[in-house]
């Protein structure tokens, strides 16, 4: 086998690559060798999705080993039992998981700065979060599992604004926040890591995700003001921003399928649905779900750093990958969700839920 220095680099975009998953023997018997040997990795296995993937693939019989800032409470049980190592994603808690599980086949990064907000409250943590973790763990890679196939969380906020309709994943990168402009470099680190050394990324452009487990950003604020009694609800912005919402069970069977097939290549994917609604359709489901008699209103004045539009082209999203949830039923279920665990109402007063 080449040394890793020697292995050639080739890089896709998001509607070429995906003619490759017409012929699957090479993925499947990756997937093969996943499950009889080496563990997984999942960065911020701890976080909302992070937590959600972890529980798809010891589902799908991997063995998964999960880091995270601080200890998960729910990964044990979403896994079967995996490990999790406290502490980040750093050289110390890597060579923890080596030397007791061994060099892993596949890695998925999800280890990040959260949101566009805390980036501008303070731009040097968000670095570290993003770009710093994904160095760590690349350069880790490279010295020690230099085989192992990549998957590297970014954002849509990737495009920044000025972008009209679907955004193409060949469209061009306008980042106006530090979160944007640091998925961006992460996305970066990633091809720069491919190139050089051989090392099999692809990226998940992820767009508006949300379900069952989400504790920020607009569902999340949203049913705390009304479990508070607020009647009168007034949102930032105009309600006309379009986001393209994904549920998390959608969005983690993409992040699997994309995990490239153990040869050195560079892919980017959109990690989005196309199913665009503006926050103020979002906002009058969550509303809708919840019962009662509610105002809803925008006050017209937009938070900094937030594009108006950012609806994913899933053009080249590989077959079987199309949205499963209706905006509706995930809607509801997240409701269902916060009351039942955040309010802990008894499971008979709940209507639906999403899978």
């Amino acid at each position: 086998m080449p040394l890793p220095e020697q292995r050639h680099c080739w890089t896709a975009g998001l509607g070429a690559w995906s003619l490759s998953f017409a012929t699957s023997k090479g993925r499947a018997d990756l997937v093969a060798q996943l499950k009889e040997a080496s563990p997984v990795w999942v960065t911020g296995a701890g976080g909302f999705i992070g937590l959600h993937l972890s529980r798809f693939l010891a589902g799908e019989g991997h063995h998964v080993l999960g880091f995270g800032r601080s200890e998960a409470s729910g990964f044990a049980a979403a896994t079967g039992g995996g490990a999790f190592f406290s502490g980040g994603v750093t050289a110390q808690t890597m060579d923890a998981a080596l030397a007791v599980h061994g060099r892993p086949a596949a890695v998925y990064h999800l280890a990040g700065g959260a949101t566009v907000g805390q980036s501008i409250a303070d731009p040097l943590k968000d670095f570290e979060q993003s770009v710093v973790s994904a160095a760590c763990v690349l350069d880790f890679l490279r010295r020690h599992a230099p085989d192992a196939s990549v998957v590297l969380a970014s954002s849509a906020a990737v495009y920044g604004g000025g972008h009209f309709g679907p955004i193409s994943v060949d469209a061009a990168l306008e980042p106006y926040s530090p979160y944007g402009h640091h998925k961006r470099m992460v996305e970066e680190l990633g091809r720069s890591y491919c190139a050089a050394y051989g090392q099999p990324v692809s990226v998940a452009r992820l767009f508006s995700v949300y379900g069952e487990g989400l504790r920020k950003q607009l569902l999340w604020d949203l049913c705390g003001r009304l479990a508070a009694g607020e009647t009168d609800i007034v949102l930032g912005g105009t309600g006309t921003e379009m986001r393209d919402w994904h549920h998390v069970s959608d969005v983690v069977r993409l992040i699997h399928r994309i995990l490239p097939a153990g040869e050195p290549r560079f892919a980017i994917y959109n990690g989005g649905a196309g199913a665009a609604a503006p926050v103020s359709t979002i906002s009058s489901m969550v509303l809708e779900a919840w019962g009662g008699n509610h105002r809803l209103s925008f006050s017209g004045k937009s938070r900094r750093g937030d594009p108006v539009n950012l609806i994913s082209d899933p053009t080249g999203v590989p077959d079987g990958l199309q949205l499963r949830v209706p905006l509706s039923r995930g809607i509801a279920g997240y409701v269902d969700w916060y009351r039942a665990e955040i309010l802990a109402e008894p499971v008979g007063h709940l209507r639906r839920s999403a899978p």
